[in-house]
């Protein structure tokens, strides 16, 4: 009988100690994957460089701080202005007959969405998305529409019902990134009158422009 007991309680053992290591190794890995990196809450950003880490304050601020300079990668900065890949992709699918290929040129949602997110100007969407000059000319008529918060100019350009809002949102905050400043027409633009303005995109937009798109 204390045998019995004996080998009873040494099975017990064994089979508590079984899921306290069992429970152990679940909640490492749990933490594993909730964390998702080696950085501390307050260094949260890791470089590409292993155990060097940085707080957001430092990421494309100008100086880099990881070795490789990954902090100010280029397209990563622009990316930070911009909105969120996947908005402005669900944007272009919901609006796709009205925006591809007549002002973002062709593909997919994902990969124009994509291109907004990392082109630093328009100059550089229309060189990746291979833009032709009537396409470039419509998106550059597209965000002065939005740049000038007016709905009209918009509705001229085939805009649907109910786009108003979210277009304004999502490219106006493309503009203000900095996604014309190559383009940025002189101070007086606003009082020229209509043929003056197409005179001026004739001139000086296209032109600029144009060789991205050769």
């Amino acid at each position: 009988m204390i045998i019995l007991s004996m080998k009873g309680s040494y099975n017990h053992l064994l089979v508590l100690l079984s899921l306290t290591i069992y429970v152990s190794r679940q909640s490492t890995v749990s933490s594993a994957v909730e964390r998702g990196n080696d950085c501390p809450e307050s260094q949260p950003w890791p470089c590409r460089t292993p155990r060097i880490c940085l707080s957001f304050d430092f990421i494309c601020d100008g100086e880099p701080d990881c070795p490789d300079e990954y902090d100010e990668d280029p397209e990563m900065c622009t990316a930070k202005l911009r909105p969120a890949q996947e908005h402005l992709a669900g944007f272009i699918h919901r609006y796709q007959n009205w925006l591809v290929p007549k002002f973002l040129g062709y593909g997919t949602p994902e990969e124009l969405a994509a291109k907004l997110v990392e082109s630093k100007t328009v100059s550089d969407y229309a060189r990746a998305a291979k833009l032709n000059e009537t396409q470039l000319k419509n998106l550059i008529k597209l965000m002065e529409g939005v740049k000038s918060g007016k709905e009209m100019e918009l509705f001229l350009l085939g805009m649907p019902l109910g786009a108003w809002s979210e277009l304004y949102t999502l490219f106006h905050r493309i503009y203000i990134s900095g996604f014309l400043d190559n383009l940025e027409p002189a101070e007086n633009f606003q009082s020229l009158n209509r043929q003056q303005k197409e005179e001026f995109w004739r001139n000086h937009i296209y032109q600029q422009v144009k060789r991205f798109l050769d």
